[in-house]
């Protein structure tokens, strides 16, 4: 079997972005085994994407799952190779890469998770790229404007999935965080490479505004039922 590099997103809490009161994450989500690939467009820029696939046995088989943790809770989850299948379900995530010095970058860019029904989760990245001496290179980031299909049930390709409903008990749009780091790469996007093994996990809060909505609406709700 060939040697491949790995790459991993996984979810952060970025300081300053989420506060004490927008801790409650509404839902999660996290993939396994996508198909991670780099497009220089020159020496100082190019674009990172991963993408759900099924290569077969020896290659990259995509597993992954979304899950609302919120009351109603519940895990939609997609087996490995679930790519293949005849569904919408998918996943697919884009990264811009622009270079500021020899160890760090700038990047925005946005994901889309879909079910097996064509219910969606998308929403928009931006953050940071930096070389980093035991771990390679990383992407620090937060998620913003995140919407999910409303009046849905986000279905798993799996049979053991707990499908969810997708009204969540905040208005949209959503927030969040994720982090990308890649291992055993020495070098700050110097040239396109291609196939390397990509995780991505990522956590959906609800927003500043929204958080403010809600909680007005639940002083509301509180002042009718003493009245």
């Amino acid at each position: 079997m060939r040697q491949m590099k790995t790459l991993a997103i996984v979810a952060a809490a970025a300081a300053g972005t989420v506060t004490a009161a927008q801790a409650a994450t509404l839902v999660t989500f996290g993939y396994n085994n996508l198909e991670g690939s780099y497009n220089a467009v020159n020496a100082n820029a190019g674009t990172f994407t991963a993408r759900a696939v099924d290569q077969g046995i020896g290659g990259l088989q995509t597993d992954g799952s979304a899950a609302r943790l919120v009351p109603g809770a519940g895990v939609a989850k997609f087996a490995a190779g679930f790519k293949s299948l005849a569904t919408f379900a998918d996943f697919a995530i884009s990264l811009s890469f622009t270079r500021l010095n020899a160890t760090t970058g700038v990047g925005a860019g946005s994901f889309t998770s879909t079910d097996h029904l064509g219910n969606t989760i998308s929403g928009n990245i931006s953050g940071v790229w930096s070389l980093q001496p035991t771990i390679g290179i990383a992407f620090n980031g937060t998620l913003s404007g995140v919407v999910i299909t409303p009046n849905a049930t986000f279905t798993g390709t799996d049979g053991s999935s707990t499908n969810w409903n997708t009204n969540l008990p905040a208005p949209m749009p959503y927030t969040g965080a994720l982090t990308q780091l890649v291992f055993n790469s020495t070098n700050m996007f110097n040239s396109s490479f291609q196939n390397i093994a990509t995780q991505v996990s990522g956590q959906i809060v609800p927003s500043a505004g929204s958080l403010a909505l809600f909680g007005l609406g639940g002083l509301v709700a509180a002042r009718r039922r003493r009245a």
